[in-house]
């Protein structure tokens, strides 16, 4: 019984995301400007951190390939979730303008039904880029087929963490009165760490964001990981991944007990 259920939400999800992806591209224009543009945009992080190690020197072991590659992994996890699931990142406006009430009347999985009300057109430059460099670093890298098997393996990781922390910050929306700020804050924490450069986090640093902050889960380990195949590394992510995502669930659920209709009319996004 319970396996028809997550087959009838997954189901749902795909019908949802596919929807959500024709309406969006029916203006054309707009939407590959939306791509191309956000594509554009992330190349400028590439040629920062480029010159930072060729002025600076290697760092922690880490080089020019290695931020490509961190910018792949990070990219195509924004990209991944903030398309089909952007949702997410609106749910402090849907709880101010009281459109989370509908959320709340719906048959379907709570979260699933948030997470794919709308989808993010420029998200997918993000996923774009991510396979790009993706590419790219694996052929710096001369990948061999288990490098490459383990590239695959650490996107679905690395999505699963992404997803689940954006879950817990978004979630936080719940405490607070006006929480758009608040809530951009501490995804700007979570996720600047993940664009940084590798090897400048050691230490105490290091630890806060992996353990505490999962920023170096989404970019910094998976490269590392590829690199240098640490089968110790990808257990531990892969353990800290479903641990995040359980608690992101728990989080959630927990979070909506506190919301508080505002009794606006209104069924739209």
């Amino acid at each position: 019984m319970e396996d028809k259920y997550i087959m009838k939400e997954l189901k749902f999800s795909l019908y949802a995301i596919k929807k959500n992806i024709q309406n969006s591209a029916e203006l054309r224009t707009s939407f590959l400007m939306n791509v191309v543009g956000m594509a554009i945009n992330n190349i400028s992080f590439i040629i920062l951190w480029g010159f930072f190690v060729k002025s600076v020197g290697i760092i922690g072991g880490w080089t020019v390939a290695d931020i490509v590659g961190l910018q792949g992994f990070v990219a195509l996890c924004f990209g991944i979730v903030f398309s089909a699931g952007d949702g997410i990142r609106r749910l402090a406006d849907y709880a101010a303008s009281g459109s989370f009430d509908r959320f709340m009347l719906s048959p379907k999985n709570l979260l699933v039904r948030i997470a794919t009300a709308s989808f993010g057109t420029s998200a997918l430059g993000d996923m774009v880029f991510g396979i790009v460099c993706l590419v790219i670093y694996a052929s710096l890298l001369h990948a061999s087929i288990l490098q490459i098997l383990l590239m695959v393996l650490l996107v679905f990781i690395a999505v699963v963490v992404f997803f689940s922390a954006a879950v817990v910050i978004y979630s936080t929306t719940f405490y607070f009165t006006d929480a758009s700020g608040t809530v951009g804050g501490f995804f700007e924490l979570f996720l600047s760490p993940a664009l940084f450069h590798g090897g400048a986090f050691q230490g105490v640093m290091r630890f806060i964001f992996t353990f505490l902050v999962p920023s170096l889960l989404i970019g910094t380990l998976p490269v590392e990981i590829v690199r240098d195949l640490s089968f110790k590394k990808l257990l531990m992510v892969s353990v800290l991944a479903i641990i995040w995502f359980l608690l992101s669930i728990k989080l959630f659920y927990r979070a909506v007990r506190k919301y508080e209709s505002t009794n606006f009319m209104t069924f739209g996004n």
